[in-house]
């Protein structure tokens, strides 16, 4: 919860670096990245000025809470700029153009947004990678839990999509230009009337590639934003111009839309939600045992 209140930007750069006073002493030193005893009392402060009203924890609590939280975010950037993940201007102003309290941002929380862009893309690539769940999964719990008696949710109704899609991947933006020139190739050829299962086949790098690119039934909240956005603007049979997350560059061709399901469905979907949390919340403890694992991180 502490970390959704922290909202500094934590990355030094030399020059900020060399700017810190000397009386400014070092809380911790993570990799590359210093955080100053001053960086940690004004998150501190800011922390403790948004700890909601009846909540108690003392002042030593919060502040190793707080350097924990820090240190952490301090870790995840700069895994996202060794594997080149960056922010772009336009990423930037559509995160201010979303909150109105940032209409005049400054350069330094330009900054901080552009560094929680990519904290948000590192921790989508390691769900996304992790957090698919099969049918034999979804099979394999209902099992389990009607043979323990337990009793499933009924699920709720939701809008759901059946799309297909072929994905050119992109780790960096060298590489995102080389795959948006390859992906409207392919794009142009899907608008011309080529078989979409066929071209998926031959050219999409994503583990759908020998089903046709097919992505099965899903709703939403269940696809990386810029992908989901795609899919509302699209009627069934129509192709989506390129679209990039931050996997690559994508078309996706929406086959269907339905609203709920069997109740048999919508039980299956309520299961699939459930496995796939579980597995993303665990993706993200990975995640920070992977990066503490190979990081140098001293706390003064």
């Amino acid at each position: 919860m502490l970390a959704a209140l922290i909202g500094l930007s934590l990355n030094l750069t030399p020059a900020v670096a060399a700017d810190i006073h000397a009386s400014d002493s070092i809380a911790a030193v993570v990799d590359n990245d210093i955080i100053t005893q001053r960086q940690l009392s004004q998150a501190v402060a800011a922390a403790r000025r948004n700890v909601p009203k009846g909540t108690q924890i003392d002042d030593t609590e919060l502040r190793k809470q707080v350097l924990v939280q820090m240190v952490n975010r301090s870790l995840i950037i700069q895994a996202g700029k060794r594997r080149n993940l960056s922010a772009s201007e336009a990423e930037i102003d559509a995160v201010i153009a979303r909150n109105p309290s940032l209409k005049n941002a400054s350069k330094a929380q330009r900054r901080e947004i552009a560094d929680d862009i990519i904290i948000d893309k590192v921790r989508q690539q390691a769900v996304m990678q992790n957090s698919r769940v099969s049918d034999a999964e979804v099979n394999a719990f209902i099992a389990s839990a009607k043979q323990q008696g337990v009793t499933l949710p009924e699920g709720e109704p939701l809008r759901q999509y059946n799309a297909q899609h072929i994905l050119i991947k992109a780790d960096s933006d060298n590489a995102a230009v080389a795959a948006e020139s390859t992906i409207r190739k392919i794009y142009a050829q899907a608008r011309s009337g080529a078989n979409f299962d066929a071209l998926a086949r031959q050219y999409s790098q994503d583990g759908s590639a020998s089903d046709g690119g097919n992505l099965g039934w899903f709703s939403d909240g269940l696809m990386v934003a810029p992908f989901e956005d795609a899919v509302h603007k699209l009627k069934p049979g129509q192709i989506s111009q390129p679209v990039r997350t931050q996997f690559g560059w994508h078309i996706i061709k929406l086959n269907d839309v339905r609203e709920g399901g069997t109740p048999e469905e919508r039980q299956r979907n309520a299961v699939r939600q459930y496995i796939m949390q579980q597995k993303a919340q665990q993706a993200t403890v990975n995640l920070m045992k992977e990066l503490h694992g190979s990081a140098y991180v001293d706390i003064r």
